[in-house]
């Protein structure tokens, strides 16, 4: 059965009648303007619908969605530059199914606010600012597609190539965060103003200090000798890497334990899942991406208690994908990666009178991931600050 093209949807008829009613511009952009101009309808992969709005509309929009209610709920989404880049700290607002929880449930509207500032229109997109010339929207034009008509930016062919380059030509690998031209070059990116993100976070937070320390200690050990006796390869990674090897402790600002294993061998983790209990509950966090060649992140493994009381302290298996000359793998939400040669071959290094797995040339990569990480930085925030980090812009 053909499915619907998502621009013919409830969600997107609804949205469009209700902006044009109160007088609010906006136009189709990124991926579904790349669909309607290239294609004359949306492309065939592009579930969800992209649309920009001037940021002086911002608060009209959000106060429309009583409008929008039982049916769709908003879902606004917290910039995650690090940078003042925008007059606002949530760049995009989602338009969704009230009941919907599953990211890949149902057709999506996706309002990316974009602000004039002198001769530029510049937004964030996740974590990369971006900028073009402000003639694209000063003046919008229609376009006719499937007996309806859209509003889309000027010399829209133009913005396209601006943003995609050869945007005639389908690009399967194209990541907006790494490949958008329209993302700023790194010296701009350092003139401007950092500011501290935003967390919003469910769980109560808790150093590694006390009996924390104490049990995390105990929980990372059982959790090593449980993958040791099922032939998972693993080894000591991120903060809990960098306490280890600086301090021979874990860093007691922290909150969870980090480690590392081949993305290969995630299914295998999940499937004797039931070897960690009672210690552990173990939970698999999926992506689709294409930053991955598989569909696993992470594992987390929670304590029992600690999981009914909500409090943050867990162990988080991060899956590492061999690609190229490169392993690939997402914490954060950041996309991350480094040369094969820190995991290809393990080294060991004596922790709590154990033997435990590291990368090779572990100071090279320590030096990567935090630069100066000879020297304890409590503010260092690694979805910003980390050199393993593959996007731009922020």
């Amino acid at each position: 059965m053909k499915s619907k093209d998502p621009l013919k949807s409830k969600i997107y008829l609804k949205i469009h009648q209700i902006l044009k009613k109160n007088n609010i511009p906006f136009w189709l952009d990124s991926g579904t303007l790349l669909g309607i101009i290239r294609e004359g309808k949306s492309l065939g992969w592009h579930k969800n619908i992209d649309i920009a709005v001037p940021g002086e509309y911002y608060h009209d929009v959000v106060n429309l969605e009583k409008k929008f209610f039982p049916s769709y709920r908003f879902r606004k989404m917290i910039d995650r530059s690090g940078r003042i880049w925008i007059d606002n700290d949530y760049p995009k607002l989602k338009i969704l199914k009230t009941w919907s929880k599953h990211r890949n449930s149902g057709t999506k509207i996706k309002i990316t606010f974009k602000y004039k500032k002198d001769k530029k229109f510049v937004w964030v997109d996740k974590r990369s600012c971006k900028w073009v010339n402000s003639n694209y929207f000063d003046k919008l034009e229609t376009i006719e597609a499937m007996n309806m008509k859209f509003p889309i930016p000027s010399n829209a062919k133009q913005y396209l190539r601006e943003r995609y380059g050869d945007w005639e030509n389908e690009e399967k690998y194209w990541i907006s965060s790494i490949h958008d031209k329209s993302i700023v070059d790194d010296e701009t990116i350092k003139k401007i103003p950092t500011k501290k993100r935003i967390r919003k976070s469910k769980t109560k937070k808790i150093e590694l200090t006390g009996k924390y320390r104490t049990r995390m200690k105990r929980s990372i050990l059982r959790v090593i000798t449980i993958l040791e006796k099922n032939d998972i390869p693993y080894w000591m990674d991120e903060g809990t890497l960098l306490g280890i090897i600086r301090d021979g402790d874990l860093l007691p600002w922290d909150h969870d334990a980090d480690l590392g294993i081949y993305g290969d061998f995630a299914d295998k983790v999940w499937r004797i899942r039931y070897k960690f209990f009672p210690y552990f509950f173990v939970k698999k966090n999926m992506v689709s991406n294409k930053w991955l060649p598989g569909k696993y992140r992470s594992i987390k493994l929670k304590t029992p208690l600690e999981r009914l009381l909500r409090i943050n302290f867990h162990i988080d298996l991060f899956c590492k994908y061999k690609v190229k000359d490169k392993y690939h793998w997402i914490i954060m939400n950041a996309l991350k990666h480094s040369e094969s040669k820190f995991f290809d071959k393990l080294d060991t290094v004596i922790w709590e009178n154990k033997e435990v797995k590291i990368p090779s040339n572990v100071k090279e990569y320590l030096s990567i991931n935090y630069g100066n990480w000879e020297v304890p930085d409590p503010d260092f925030d690694p979805s910003i600050h980390n050199g393993t980090i593959a996007e731009k812009g922020f």
